[in-house]
Order: C-alpha cells, then sequence, then structure tokens
C-alpha cells in the first residue's frame, strides 16, 4: 500500500504493493489514489516522506511500511486507559461483589493478569516509540524538500 502525500496537506493512498515505489512520478500519479480516511495529513507524516519517499508529479509517495509506528504509541495507551476505566467500573459493579462472593480473590487475580498485560501493553508502546525514531532519525532528503516546496508545500520545523 501506497500514500501520497499533496500540498498543502492532502493524503491519498493506493492498494499497490510497496515495490511500486519504483515507477516514475508520471505512472505513480496514474494510479488510483483515494482519500487516506483513516490517515490524515500530520507534520510526523510529511516528516517520514521526506527521508523515504519518491516525487510524483502532485506530490511525495511513501510506502506504507515507514509508517506503521506512526501513532501507534499513543493509540495503545488511549486503549490501555479505556480498559482501565472498564475495570475500575466493574470492580465497583455489583456483579462482581456477587463474583467475588462466590470465587473470593477473583477480583484481585483478574488485577493481577491486568497488570501483567499493562506491563506487555507499555512494552510494546515504547518499542513502537523507538521504530518511529528509527524512521525520524534518517537522514531528510534534500531533493525531497526542494520538490515539496516546488509544488506549493510547507515543510514542517
Amino acid at each position: 500500500m501506497l500514500y501520497r502525500l499533496c500540498p498543502p496537506a492532502t493524503v491519498t493512498w493506493c492498494a499497490a504493493p510497496g515495490d511500486t515505489i519504483r515507477l516514475g512520478p508520471a505512472e505513480l500519479d496514474a494510479l488510483v489514489w483515494a482519500p487516506a480516511e483513516e490517515h490524515g495529513f500530520t507534520g510526523d507524516l510529511l516528516r517520514i516522506a521526506l527521508r523515504h519517499g519518491v516525487p510524483s508529479g502532485t506530490g511525495i509517495v511513501l510506502d506504507v511500511r515507514h509508517t506503521l509506528d506512526l501513532g501507534r504509541a499513543d493509540e495503545l495507551r488511549r486503549n490501555q486507559a479505556v480498559l482501565d476505566q472498564a475495570r475500575a467500573e466493574l470492580g465497583e459493579s455489583a456483579s462482581m461483589r456477587v463474583v467475588e462472593q462466590l470465587y473470593p480473590g477473583s477480583y484481585e487475580w483478574g488485577a493481577q493478569l491486568d497488570e501483567r498485560a499493562r506491563e506487555t501493553i507499555e512494552n510494546v508502546a515504547r518499542k513502537a516509540e523507538a521504530d518511529l525514531a528509527e524512521v525520524l532519525a534518517a537522514p531528510v532528503r534534500p531533493e525531497l524538500v526542494e520538490h515539496w516546496r516546488r509544488l506549493g508545500g510547507h515543510t514542517p520545523d
């Protein structure tokens, strides 16, 4: 899958395989592109494109594999917060009091499992942050910056 970033701030996607990125600029633009509903235009997405993308006639095309960790750590932590809230509400429910009476210690046992899962999620989030940092550590390609600016785009600070 490919993303195409076009100035001033548009992201489209194409279901073509990642190696399609080897096509020339005109051939890339001739692919069937659709609005990227799940991935909006962000400064970090542009930063990745300026490091790992290729020019097209209308923007910069990027293999999606470079974006897999973009926002992943935040999403994992948001989901964990939702689970923590649900767990807290469950712990205060009448149903949980009944379960605890029938199976003493079950809430604590579940809380221990939740803590281990929370630690695992946090480790995965940290790994995603490290992987994203590695993607962003690649040098910016000046020819992509110039191409982006020629098209009327502004580069992030």
